[in-house]
């Protein structure tokens, strides 16, 4: 007796196995693309890492933050590092205005003043960022 379902079920693995490895490429690659552009601008994003598909940017130092939004196109905060949650809305609205649209959540840490967690972002996002960095 012939079992097609066996063969489709088998099909469809190799095709869904496909897919995983096509996308978690492209998200390793937005990764590595994105800590390499960082890194040459001087912004350092240390938890940067991808994560259930996503690359989560993790926590960094105003002062890095700061730099990552003029890069994007954020104006200066002035000569005096501003604090976190100024930082946080200077660096949120400079992301949607570089990326089209896009958001990237930014919170503070309530016992250091001197770093902004950095959310994830999807595969699409890091390189609408990308893009913008490389202008």
């Amino acid at each position: 007796m012939s079992r097609p379902f066996a063969r489709n079920r088998a099909s469809d693995a190799r095709q869904l196995a496909r897919l995983i490895r096509t996308g978690t490429k492209r998200t390793l690659k937005a990764a590595r693309a994105l800590r390499e552009i960082c890194e040459a601008y001087g912004v350092h994003l240390p938890e940067l890492r991808v994560r259930q598909g996503r690359i989560t940017l993790g926590a960094c130092r105003v002062d890095d933050a700061v730099r990552l939004a003029r890069l994007l196109g954020a104006p200066s905060p002035g000569p005096d590092v501003p604090d976190a949650d100024a930082v946080r809305d200077l660096l949120v609205q400079a992301f949607s205005a570089a990326t089209g649209g896009g958001t990237l959540d930014v919170s503070v840490r309530e016992k250091a003043s001197d770093v902004v967690e950095l959310g994830a972002l999807d595969a699409r996002a890091a390189r609408r960022l990308i893009g913008a960095l490389r202008f």
